[in-house]
């Protein structure tokens, strides 16, 4: 006698491969550039520690779009990186961008030209780019939609900020206390310099003597009286006899 499988057993095949491919999809956090799906996303996709794989490649289907732009975010206190583990652009007309668009987003709009940070196309080979804030966009955009000449793999991840902030502090005091150091050691070397040359072009001047008080005082400064002339001594003896 043939024995049957009970009519459930379909319904829980099933579902046991619904499980194993969402567990696989969410433990490894993998996103496709190309699925239309993907791209149509109208929220931002947190980024967890374990950080998200992204693929892109050129296969000419008709369900990719012509620009697919992808919204990220992590907490207040991170940074978000972008390593580029592969990158082949081999049709120029093909562009892959980086924004930092202001807060809020409008997500029924695609990331304004004035907050492009980063523009990469053919003959580019990035390495890493990380956000200067909590919030960053991807975008693939192709000028025709049966473009095959492309494939990009990328991580993007969280990262602390706390201790670049604080690397970049020290080095601005750093600078800082270096220029100050400088004008004051500079200054220093003038005055002194400026001491040595008046010391040994100074001109010493002689003192005046002070005219003395009283007559002493007249006669020195008038200079001695003439005095009389003396008698004939011939003529004083003759007037005595």
């Amino acid at each position: 006698m043939e024995t049957h499988p009970p009519p459930l057993y379909p319904l829980i095949l099933l579902i046991s491969s619904l499980l194993s491919v969402t567990s696989t999809a969410v433990g490894s956090y993998e996103m496709f550039m190309d699925s239309y799906g993907t791209c149509q996303q109208t929220s931002f996709f947190h980024v967890p520690e374990e950080g998200y794989l992204v693929h892109a490649k050129g296969s000419g289907q008709i369900y990719q779009t012509l620009r697919c732009s992808l919204r990220f975010r992590t907490q207040v206190d991170k940074q978000l990186c972008v390593k580029f583990n592969s990158f082949r652009i081999d049709d120029c007309s093909v562009h892959f961008k980086v924004f930092q668009e202001n807060q809020p987003v409008n997500f029924g709009r695609e990331p304004s030209e004035d907050c492009l940070y980063r523009h990469y196309g053919c003959q580019d080979s990035p390495q890493t780019v990380c956000s200067t804030d909590s919030y960053l966009t991807l975008q693939l955009h192709k000028e025709r939609i049966d473009t095959q000449g492309y494939s990009l793999q990328l991580t993007v991840e969280p990262k602390a900020i706390q201790n670049e902030i604080i690397m970049s502090l020290w080095f601005i005091v750093g600078v800082i206390v270096a220029v100050v150091v400088v004008i004051v050691v500079l200054a220093v070397v003038i005055v002194i310099c400026c001491r040595k040359d008046r010391h040994h072009g100074r001109v010493f001047k002689q003192k005046k003597n002070k005219p003395r008080s009283g007559g002493q005082g007249r006669l020195l400064e008038s200079g001695p009286e003439p005095s009389a002339p003396p008698l004939n001594p011939g003529l004083e003896m003759h007037q005595s006899l």
